[in-house]
């Protein structure tokens, strides 16, 4: 039970700090091409970890099996949370808020995923503001309200934008249930014996021959 506390611990530890870490500098850097590498590349480091911090991954069983589903998905969801609390909360303290009028509204192919529907926007002397907002319902020439980072780093807002409490509230439950799952995973691995086969069979006695005189 101590040994699975100890592993427990560790594994929570890299665990949330790479996922929390990732986010952290994907908001500092607001770099696409960085976003598109962390992503797949965070997913094939929680496996990499899964297998590395807890025992009992060679050939994954029980809860083992259910932290492979867990973690890595886990993993993605607290790094975005992350990154959009953070990008709220910094528009809540220092973004300003403006009208915005809709230039262009067209779809965006991602792939396996859902088109995504989004506007080009102009400020109110006819600028276009950097980046574009994502929301159904826009029309072209249409009037709305945004939020724009005055340093230009974080992409327009729609709307005004809250303190983010309620992404990193999200992204608490999302960990809670990543660190259940490698608990569970820890404890099945510290504490799981194979059963050894008995293959000793009992030695059976020959009976000594008769020899003549």
């Amino acid at each position: 039970m101590g040994l699975a506390a100890l592993l427990l611990v560790r594994s929570a530890v890299v665990f949330l700090g790479v996922e929390v870490g990732a986010g952290v500098l994907l908001h500092v850097t607001q770099n696409v091409w960085l976003t598109l590498l962390v992503y797949p590349g965070l997913y094939v480091l929680a496996f990499l970890l899964l297998a590395l911090m807890v025992p009992g991954m060679e050939e994954p069983e029980g809860w083992a099996v259910v932290a492979t589903i867990v973690v890595p998905v886990a993993a993605l969801v607290v790094m975005h949370l992350t990154i959009s609390g953070l990008d709220q909360r910094a528009l809540h303290a220092d973004g300003r808020v403006e009208r915005a009028t809709v230039t262009r509204v067209y779809w965006v192919d991602q792939g396996a995923d859902p088109p995504t529907h989004v506007a080009d926007l102009d400020d109110p002397s006819g600028r276009p503001l950097p980046g574009v907002v994502t929301g159904d319902g826009l029309k072209a020439g249409q009037t709305i309200t945004v939020t724009v980072d005055p340093h230009g780093k974080i992409p327009v807002l729609l709307g005004t934008p809250s303190t983010g409490s309620g992404k990193f509230r999200v992204a608490a439950i999302t960990a809670g249930v990543e660190i259940l799952s490698l608990a569970l995973a820890a404890y099945q691995g510290v504490t799981y014996r194979p059963a050894t086969k008995t293959t000793d069979k009992p030695k059976r006695t020959r009976k000594p021959k008769d020899v003549p005189a």
